[in-house]
């Protein structure tokens, strides 16, 4: 039911909208996970899978929606390419980017919010890759400048990897950008809730600190993941081929937007 409260019409006016849309979804998954999962033994440790469950429950009912979505974009790209060819990618889905940048700020700010109350241990899915991410942050702290060359290489490539995950996920199932940006969303939001913030109050400013390198991350991810959700739409309705080939080759420019995006998010994060 929750997938239906916000139709498409709605958040394409006001993107913000997809905001309180994700915090509340993000909430019931963690309430839905916590309810369901259970303790798993492994070779005498005990795995909490509940952060997993949760960004899996926040997967399932939002993919609905952003299928849906893509694909009355890719209807739209075809009205405006008949009618406005001039326009560029960017100019015609910026709405989608901001609607999905709004989803991830939204899903943050959620599980900042629950694991900031929350046992600690019920994000244990988020706190091991946390804990991975620190370690190679520490590995070149203090270090000189050609060790922060090399942790720059490393973070480049990781979100390269995962910029490439986002879009053929979504280029084989529409809607698989989200699992990228409800995984990333999670990791963030229980760094900041659990971590770094001292009152819930806190939380949102201390996510201010991770915007200016967060928000050309995620945008890359994000617009890798349309291009690929817009490309696979537009194969499956097989429309006339003047069509697919400027499809095709504005998947491409956006791909070069995102890879650009990604540059700037690596660079910000490691040398400012």
């Amino acid at each position: 039911m929750l997938e239906s409260l916000v139709s498409f019409k709605e958040i394409t006016k006001r993107p913000y909208l997809m905001f309180p849309w994700a915090f509340a979804m993000g909430s019931i998954a963690i309430f839905i996970s916590i309810q369901v999962s259970y303790r798993v033994i492994i070779s005498n440790i005990a795995f909490d899978p509940t952060g997993l469950f949760a960004v899996l429950f926040v997967f399932l009912p939002s993919s609905y929606f952003i299928t849906h979505m893509i694909k009355k974009e890719e209807l739209l790209e075809e009205e405006y390419i008949r009618e406005h060819h001039e326009k560029f990618f960017w100019v015609r889905h910026e709405k989608d980017i901001m609607i999905m940048m709004f989803f991830f700020l939204g899903l943050t700010m959620a599980f900042g919010f629950w694991s900031f109350i929350m046992p600690e241990n019920l994000f244990q899915v988020q706190i091991a890759k946390i804990n991975q991410i620190k370690g190679i942050a520490g590995s070149v702290t203090g270090a000189a400048v050609e060790d922060q060359a090399s942790f720059f290489s490393r973070i480049l490539l990781n979100n390269l990897q995962v910029m490439g995950f986002s879009f053929f996920f979504s280029f084989i199932f529409g809607a698989g950008m989200v699992f990228i940006i409800a995984w990333n969303a999670s990791i963030l939001g229980v760094y900041v809730g659990a971590k770094l913030s001292e009152t819930i109050w806190h939380i949102p400013v201390v996510t201010l600190g991770f915007l200016p390198h967060g928000i050309p991350e995620i945008a890359g991810f994000v617009t890798a993941g349309l291009a690929g959700g817009l490309l696979s739409a537009a194969f499956i309705r097989n429309r006339d081929a003047h069509i697919l080939k400027i499809i095709i080759f504005d998947s491409i420019k956006v791909m070069a937007i995102a890879v650009s995006l990604i540059f700037l998010a690596a660079a910000i994060e490691v040398y400012l």
